[in-house]
């Protein structure tokens, strides 16, 4: 009876049998099809930019679906991206007014932060060596670069459900934690970024480039959105989720793919200029958004499999009398 009640609790204590990964509990599309798939991604990307429809998630959801649909995984698609992409939306709809329940913002310590690491804040040298009265190409490239803000995650989400939805299920875990450790950040901590802090008269040689390029972005088409409904923050500023997205996307990557996941780098480092370089974020916000993912990263995979542990549950020891 002890031997029985020993085995129970290892049994417990174990860790839950490992689930089948998507290329083996069910027939995953075949390269070809992936690579059209990916294709059609890229190329619907390149249209929305070329026609000023910014990429939101539930816009990228529909358009998600149409090629699932193609694939034949419409039910597959629903039942793993509707919830992400429904916690997604829900956080940028509390991302809107968690400004609204602090009546304090921060002004001085970030500008204070990025004194003492670099001796001067970077924004204003960046905007001081490159930013003049008429706007050049990479002042195009920077707002471009600002407004893809969603487009590599929800794309590199998009690569690990087609090739593995154990992969997918922690990196859009680690996502999620991520984004709602920003938003708990903003309500805690609601810090102004440099432009603000600039036309508050904290800050001097810092512009609003966002205020002069986005006018000559194309706007010829108009897609409908919930994201209209939802207000922004301009006090959103800890962390930088600008610039946690693609630092969590580049550690994910390395972790599955090795060496060939460093192709994320150049992306990452060029979010990170723009975003200081724009004035949207100080050198200091994107540091600490970098921690907040390489924590998400950490956290969100064990999130996983603790869940799992909860939900799994080995079937009783029943003890056989001896006749």
């Amino acid at each position: 009876m002890a031997e029985v009640r020993s085995l129970g609790r290892a049994a417990l204590a174990a860790d839950p049998p490992e689930r089948p990964t998507a290329a083996h509990s069910e027939a995953g599309p075949g390269p070809i099809a992936i690579a059209v798939f990916g294709l059609y991604i890229v190329v619907l990307i390149v249209v929305m930019i070329e026609q000023g429809v910014e990429a939101l998630p539930d816009r990228y959801a529909i358009a998600m679906l149409v090629g699932a649909l193609v694939l034949g995984r419409a039910k597959r698609f629903m039942h793993d991206w509707l919830p992400f992409i429904g916690l997604l939306v829900s956080y940028d709809f509390l991302r809107g007014f968690a400004d609204d329940l602090s009546g304090r913002v921060q002004y001085l310590q970030s500008i204070q932060f990025d004194q003492a690491m670099f001796t001067v804040v970077p924004t204003v040298a960046l905007q001081n060596l490159l930013f003049a009265s008429s706007l050049h190409w990479w002042d195009y490239a920077a707002t471009i670069v600002y407004f893809l803000h969603f487009v590599l995650p929800l794309g590199f989400a998009t690569v690990l459900w087609l090739q593995d939805r154990r992969r997918f299920t922690d990196f859009v875990t680690s996502l999620t934690l991520l984004s709602y450790a920003g938003w708990i950040t903003y309500i805690a901590f609601p810090s102004a970024p440099p432009w603000m802090a600039a036309q508050a008269g904290y800050l001097d040689g810092v512009t609003r480039i966002l205020d002069r390029t986005i006018d000559f972005l194309p706007n010829h088409l108009d897609l409908p959105t919930v994201y209209r409904a939802l207000d922004p923050n301009p006090v959103a500023a800890i962390p930088s989720l600008h610039a946690a997205y693609p630092f969590l996307v580049l550690l994910f990557a390395v972790k599955f793919f090795r060496w060939r996941g460093l192709v994320v780098l150049p992306y990452a480092a060029v979010v990170w200029f723009a975003v200081i370089y724009l004035g949207e974020h100080y050198a200091t916000d994107v540091l600490i958004g970098a921690a907040y993912a390489t924590v998400a990263f950490v956290a969100g995979p064990r999130a996983v499999r603790a869940v799992a542990r909860i939900r799994w549950r080995p079937a009783a020891l029943v003890p056989v009398r001896d006749r």
